[in-house]
């Protein structure tokens, strides 16, 4: 049976993240402090041989994407942008906090969106469709091992709804640079839309699954 191994990347720091500002849509690059941080964090690792690298079409990731990978070409997946914040787009917890739309949001996202912006399930629809681009790709073109760079917030909304052993959302955060590696197979994917967590990189000694097998046949997933 095939299988396709893709690298789960967060991108690097940007000034609106040191500023706590949710950020979504808007395209900001990496910040000085950002692109020092992840070539402090990459020195000395041993990041995994890839074919092929793909990135969400924000400036941050394709940068982040040069530097764990220099040289590589990329290529955008339109369908990973980060969620659409909407109103909230560039604004602090401090400033949200009161909001009585932002409170329902904060309590229930995958059903609630921020005004003018979209809810959880839009924004997972989105992704799977992205995911299901990337290994059609990946399929047509005989690629077996990529990397996949990323918000972090989509990562963990990914591990958490579609990745096998389960974990809650929290427990999927990574480092900027840091990336989790899941893998695919065609067939599951195609009917439950789900894949495997092989391991963390780099790599914990309690991050590595590959001896656990968690998948039960027919659990069912709440999107279509």
């Amino acid at each position: 049976m095939l299988t396709y191994k893709i690298h789960l990347f967060r991108h690097g720091i940007t000034r609106a993240n040191l500023e706590g500002k949710y950020v979504g849509l808007t395209d900001y690059p990496l910040c000085q402090e950002g692109v020092d941080a992840l070539k402090e964090f990459v020195k000395d690792k041993d990041y995994p041989q890839v074919e092929k690298i793909y990135t969400s079409p924000l400036r941050r990731c394709r940068e982040t994407a040069h530097i764990l990978y220099p040289g590589y070409k990329t290529f955008d997946v339109p369908q990973l942008m980060e969620m659409d914040f909407g109103v909230y787009e560039g604004k602090t917890l401090d400033e949200l906090q009161n909001d009585e739309t932002f409170i329902a949001w904060s309590r229930d996202s995958m059903h609630n969106a921020p005004p003018e912006g979209e809810d959880g399930l839009t924004f997972m629809r989105r992704v799977i469709k992205g995911l299901d681009d990337i290994l059609n790709d990946m399929m047509a073109n005989a690629v077996h091992s990529a990397a996949l760079v990323i918000p972090g917030g989509m990562i963990m909304s990914m591990l958490a709804l579609m990745g096998f052993p389960r974990h809650p959302m929290g427990e999927w955060e990574c480092h900027a640079g840091a990336c989790y590696t899941i893998i695919m197979t065609p067939e599951l994917w195609s009917r439950d839309k789900v894949f495997e967590v092989l391991c963390a990189i780099p790599m914990n000694p309690e991050d590595h699954w590959t001896n656990k097998k968690y998948y039960e046949d027919g659990e069912e997933m709440f999107f279509e």
